[in-house]
């Protein structure tokens, strides 16, 4: 059987036969890290992936020698195994110390740091304040003098770490590895963060935009509940979105991040930063300018008040999920999202829009709209977006 892979030409090309077994083993490895301290036996993972058990013997006979998993001893064996007649079989799980990631994700105030090992626990997290004013230049010093500080603390030397995964705020252009423009830190325009980072620490790096890293984090970690695609409203000192088809962080042609923020509800609306007329965050901004002035997040502030029943409160996120929804419609003619997710700093204002938003579609209901999508509120978890910035790295790695 001839198997093909494609260029970005789109011209076939016969993969080698060490493609594919490169390919099968990384599944497979994927596999057992996802299993975690449970681990994966043989029989799982031919039932898993649907390849013959002499090739899963190989693959995971490799997979050890390579160092990068190890049997679990039988005390972690699940229990239903040893209830089996005849030989149990032995569970695998990825060793915990043959390779190391981080995860950072960062915006114009503060850097959020997390360092995991191969088995996917968290060792090491920190949060590092950004001071106001600080260039590109300083913020990137800012975030290696923190992971130089998570190498410290945990004894380690920079040939064991697989690389840093970094969400960036703004727009990213991920093939170039730049961050294309980020209007709340000076000199971040056209900036090559990921390069100057690698320059500094001597790892890899894998930039993205911090909002697809956050929706990332949640498709995979959160609970949203089962869903294929998931689009992501991010409400914090600004507004952007992020979209999730079937697991994979959707881009533009041109390979760079959505801007959901600078969807257009007016065109001849408020004028936005960005330099056009009517988009979504200048509205959202005006409605929670209290917030922003005390240097609070977008209706962090009305949190308590929803909670006491305030009416005034309520009637503010009204009118937010009424601008909202009207990019929700945009967003559901362009990708039919099956989920929608609205990330704030405070829990019962994401409950609130996502209670608020379908109520508001409801008032003029369209046949574009069915099936009718779900609607989820979260609040943002450093440690979730920790984890969600360094798969950034271990997806890269098992390509």
């Amino acid at each position: 059987m001839n198997h093909f892979r494609r260029d970005g030409s789109g011209v076939g090309d016969p993969l080698r036969s060490s493609d594919v077994r490169r390919r099968n083993e990384n599944l497979v490895l994927n596999l057992i890290r996802r299993a975690g301290d449970q681990g994966l036996s043989q029989s799982e993972a031919v039932n898993a992936t649907g390849l013959r058990a002499p090739t899963m013997l190989r693959i995971f006979s490799s997979l050890e020698d390579s160092g990068y998993i190890e049997p679990l001893p039988p005390a972690a064996q699940a229990e239903d195994s040893k209830e089996r007649k005849g030989r149990p079989p032995v569970s695998f799980a990825a060793k915990a110390d043959a390779l190391y990631t981080l995860g950072v994700e960062f915006w114009v105030d503060r850097a959020s740091l997390g360092l995991f090992d191969f088995r996917g626990n968290r060792l090491y997290s920190s949060i590092l304040a950004l001071k106001g004013g600080l260039d590109a230049d300083a913020v990137t010093e800012v975030i290696a003098g923190g992971v130089r500080a998570a190498f410290a603390a945990r004894g380690l030397v920079v040939e064991r770490i697989l690389g840093l995964g970094l969400g960036a705020p703004g727009q990213v252009d991920v093939p170039g590895r730049r961050i294309t423009f980020y209007s709340r830190i000076p000199g971040m325009r056209d900036y090559p963060m990921a390069e100057i980072l690698e320059n500094k620490l001597g790892i890899p790096v894998h930039l993205h935009n911090n909002c697809a890293v956050i929706a990332l984090s949640e498709y995979r970690y959160g609970n949203i509940g089962k869903t294929d695609s998931l689009f992501m409203f991010l409400l914090r000192s600004g507004v952007n979105g992020a979209f999730i088809d079937h697991g994979r962080i959707h881009l533009t042609s041109d390979g760079t991040t959505l801007e959901s923020g600078h969807v257009t509800i007016d065109y001849r609306g408020k004028p936005c930063v960005c330099g056009a007329r009517g988009c979504l965050e200048p509205y959202l901004a005006d409605l929670a300018r209290d917030d922003l002035a005390a240097g609070r997040y977008l209706f962090e502030g009305l949190g308590p008040a929803l909670e006491t029943g305030d009416p005034e409160a309520r009637k503010i996120l009204k009118e937010a999920a009424d601008y909202l929804a009207s990019a929700v419609r945009s967003v559901r003619r362009l990708l039919n999202p099956r989920t929608f997710l609205f990330v704030t700093a405070s829990s019962p204002v994401s409950s609130a829009l996502a209670d608020l938003v379908p109520l508001s579609l409801g008032q003029y209901p369209s046949g574009f709209d069915e099936p009718p999508a779900s609607f989820v509120g979260s609040v943002y978890d450093p440690a979730l977006v920790q984890r969600g910035a360094s798969d950034l790295v271990l997806d890269a790695f098992l390509a």
